[in-house]
């Protein structure tokens, strides 16, 4: 299986060199009204050298002239280690110019050797590449440039191609005077590509340095990288920043390759929110962009040949992926929904031709590179419109969310002011209950049975009714955030004591306090911790049976190596099932509904928020067999960040 498989592979690089065998190709005509010629029109022949071990001399044999293949257009064999050579005839009158430029293109071509008649029945050899100095060159030009003195008749050259990249070749023939011209023209439109998509990067850069989205950093890096790809593949870099560099320039065109390729992946992948949208696509979307990391470290290792294969067809079946996106793209995305679907319709067709043509599965064109800008150009853009939108309906939505959270702020507001109000009004007849009720015990000190239990009943309604104010009025004060900002000492000893008195003289009698004379101070706000303390006797009084004893011990403990004060009350009430042990601090959750006591929900959810606040914790026992715990510590001293 694996032998088909890589027979299948190299048929797939050998078939667009596949043409008549045997054939020669046409012999060029060479004229004075000919400015530039045109050699992959089929004036081309090919021959695959396997092992690149052939010389001139084997290659120029009569006897091996069949094996040459006639091409239909430019050499395009996709990736391999193998040596191709190129044979092409020149035909010259003698009236006609002998002076002609062979123009050799793509620019990162690792090894070119020219062969040409020399005059003496021999063939002179002459050596150009990426690997050589751009110093080296004999015209100073971004590709390679063969100056030819092409004898009168007819003189049949052969071309020499090797390199570590995609096999192709493009081989253009110039009259000497009007190549500085086309040169000029050529590098003009270069420089107005690069240096609009060089300010397009720039200015999303810029963009996230002042809002940090993510988005902006990968476009302007995709953007970099590319450009930098672009330079080197187009032989720009080689000649202006490494004309020394030889090797390097090879080896910076699979290091940018990879690289541009991983961070166009992982762009892709956020700019179509694919995490949320397309779980799995968006997992190969980032292994591919993994891929294209190992693709630029495969480089130094002497792998990119291979690497470079396998992530050129990942990426082509991501582009099919990305066709296949697009329906979904337009669904409820509007404007910005049909700018994805033009921007990757390009990038994937166009880019899909390009990626096709470097594997050599369809005919190489010089058009693919050069074109290439001019398509990233455009798609660029509209990637650059497509986050200008996405980031516009992000602000849209944050807006109408602080829009929102300023409206329930108010509403909050309104809300504790009414609370507050409500409070107020109803504390003055609760007063007067209270009063009221002390002066018939002291008018009454010794009543009947069924006076002192409506003396109880309404004593207990009282404690009730300022129970719940205190309740609503913490929560509004949680709320708005006006807590916390009254912090001091607090003495829990004296706090619990002052709490039994204010229950009365039936309370005193049942609870038993156990705590040391020398108990450590907490820091905090006395009115909150009062109403967790409040909270947690009144629970245990409403639950516990009327006669049953409630214990109290307050006494020094350190948790986590800090510090601090424990406070624990014990009924001998029903007692809490393990279940419902964390449920009993839900807001409104009331454990005892089915008892018929009275009571909010909202007691133990605020001492828990409380003593949160006060960075303890509170919970209850659910070891505790005999009636309900709960045991709530409190360290010694708060934070500075509390």
């Amino acid at each position: 299986m694996r032998k088909l498989t890589a027979y299948l592979f190299l048929l797939l690089l050998v078939l667009p060199i596949v043409g008549d065998a045997g054939a020669a190709g046409r012999a060029v005509h060479l004229t004075a009204g000919e400015r530039k010629i045109f050699l992959g029109d089929g004036a081309l022949s090919v021959l695959a050298d396997p092992g690149a071990g052939l010389g001139i001399d084997a290659v120029a044999d009569p006897a091996r002239a069949g094996e040459f293949v006639q091409l239909p257009g430019n050499l395009g064999a996709g990736y391999g280690t193998q040596a191709h050579w190129l044979r092409f005839t020149l035909e010259r009158p003698a009236d006609q110019p002998s002076s002609w430029l062979l123009e050799v293109l793509p620019s990162y071509l690792d090894d070119l050797r020219l062969y040409e008649p020399d005059g003496r029945g021999g063939m002179r050899e002459r050596i150009a590449g990426d690997l050589l100095p751009f110093t080296a060159r004999e015209v100073e030009y971004r590709g390679f440039v063969f100056k030819l003195d092409v004898p009168a008749g007819s003189a049949t050259y052969y071309l020499r191609v090797r390199t570590t990249s995609t096999q192709a070749a493009v081989l253009h023939l110039w009259q000497s005077p009007y190549y500085a011209a086309a040169v000029q023209r050529e590098y003009l439109f270069f420089g107005l590509q690069s240096g609009l998509l060089l300010a397009t990067a720039l200015l999303s850069l810029l963009t996230w340095a002042f809002i940090r989205e993510p988005l902006h950093l990968y476009f302007g890096g995709m953007i970099l990288l590319q450009q930098c790809l672009a330079a080197t593949i187009n032989g720009f870099t080689a000649q202006y920043l490494f004309p020394e560099g030889g090797e390097v320039i090879g080896m910076l065109v699979g290091v940018l390759g990879g690289l541009n390729a991983a961070v166009a992946f992982f762009f892709i992948d956020l700019l179509l929110q694919l995490p949320i949208s397309h779980p799995r696509t968006s997992r190969i979307f980032r292994l591919c962009g993994l891929f294209g990391l190992a693709t630029a470290l495969s480089v130094p290792l002497g792998l990119y040949t291979y690497a470079a294969a396998v992530l050129i067809f990942l990426s082509l079946v991501t582009n099919g992926a990305l066709l296949w996106l697009g329906p979904w793209m337009l669904r409820g995305n509007g404007v910005r929904g049909w700018v994805n679907l033009a921007a990757f319709s390009l990038y994937a067709v166009f880019g899909g031709i390009n990626l096709a043509g470097l594997l050599g599965l369809g005919s190489f064109h010089l058009w693919m590179l050069n074109g290439a800008q001019l398509l990233a150009l455009i798609y660029f853009l509209l990637f650059n419109f497509s986050i200008h939108l996405r980031v516009a309906e992000a602000n849209r939505l944050r807006q109408q969310a602080l829009d929102e959270a300023e409206r329930e702020r108010t509403i909050r507001d309104d809300q504790g002011r009414f609370l507050s109000m409500i409070a107020h009004e109803l504390r003055t007849p609760i007063s007067v209950i209270s009063a009221a009720l002390q002066s018939l015990r002291l008018f009454d000190p010794a009543p009947e049975e069924q006076r002192l239990r409506r003396y109880q009943r309404i004593d207990g309604s009282v404690r009730r009714m300022d129970a719940m104010l205190q309740a609503c009025e913490a929560e509004d004060r949680m709320i708005t955030g006006c807590w916390m900002t009254d912090v001091a000492t607090v003495d829990l000893r004296q706090l619990t004591l002052n709490l039994i008195d204010e229950f009365g003289d039936e309370t005193r009698r049942r609870v038993r306090l156990a705590c040391p004379d020398e108990l450590p101070a907490v820091q905090g706000e006395a009115a909150m911790l009062r109403v967790v303390l409040r909270n947690l006797l009144d629970n245990a009084i409403k639950y516990a049976p009327g006669t049953e004893a409630i214990e109290i011990v307050i006494r020094a403990q350190s948790e986590s190596g800090k510090a601090g004060v424990s406070w624990r009350i014990s009924d001998r009430g029903p007692g809490l099932p393990p279940e419902i042990g964390e449920r009993v601090f839900e807001k409104y959750y009331r454990g005892g509904e089915s008892s018929g006591a009275p009571g909010l929900g909202l007691g133990l959810y605020l001492s828990r928020r409380i003593v949160s606040k006060h960075e303890g914790t509170i919970a209850a026992d659910t070891a505790c067999t005999q009636g309900a715990s709960f045991v709530c510590w409190l360290p010694l001293k708060l934070s500075e960040s509390f």
